[in-house]
């Protein structure tokens, strides 16, 4: 899931909010609206994702915590595999990313940290470039950050809202990456969608 991947820099740097200015509607399709926005620092568009459907707040944090589930939802990911547990809230996973010929396959590694609090759950998508060392084979990636914002409708339906931003280094072309981040966030969430229907 090459776009799901293009999200980038810690969050302790350059993070853009989910609210102010300049978000444009880039898709709107199965009820489920994607905004696009240039940042300041790169020449690679952030993408917000937004939605309702049905299902829990446990269900879809059970979705999102399995990692090793990864590759069967998540558009582009090659493969994905927890390295560190701190506990049930605070996860860090390595995923090998497909990218599209003649360009290199991509690798990340992030950190997952949930909190929970009166019907709504927030995860920050935080960027662990030197976890663990860079193979030749895979460009790391060495920027990102992100947030997921779950919030309880009703007992059986939520809202969710999925703002990532990410540079995928080396060569790329901007225009290739900030198509991907129209079109894979909106396979995200029809595949977490389904998921949750099951």
């Amino acid at each position: 899931m090459f776009a799901f991947i293009l999200l980038l820099a810690n969050l302790s740097m350059n993070v853009p909010s989910f609210e102010g200015q300049d978000w444009k509607l880039s898709l709107d399709k199965d009820d489920i609206l994607i905004y696009t926005r240039q940042v300041d620092y790169s020449r690679f568009n952030e993408f917000l994702a937004e939605a309702k459907m049905n299902g829990t707040i446990e269900e879809f944090k059970s979705i999102i915590t399995d990692v090793d589930q990864y590759e069967a939802w998540m558009p582009d990911c090659k493969s994905a595999e927890i390295i560190e547990r701190r506990g049930p809230d605070d996860i860090t996973y390595h995923m090998k990313l497909k990218v599209p010929f003649p360009f290199s396959n991509r690798d990340i590694i992030q950190q997952l940290v949930l909190h929970e609090k009166g019907g709504i759950l927030e995860i920050d998508i935080i960027n662990r470039p030197k976890k663990i060392k860079a193979s030749k084979k895979y460009v790391r990636m060495l920027q990102a950050n992100g947030k997921w914002i779950v919030k309880e409708i009703s007992e059986d339906e939520i809202s969710i809202r999925f703002r990532y931003f990410a540079d995928p280094g080396g060569d790329i072309p901007a225009w290739l990456v900030n198509s991907f981040i129209v079109k894979n966030p909106h396979i995200t969430l029809s595949n977490i969608r389904e998921r949750l229907a099951d």
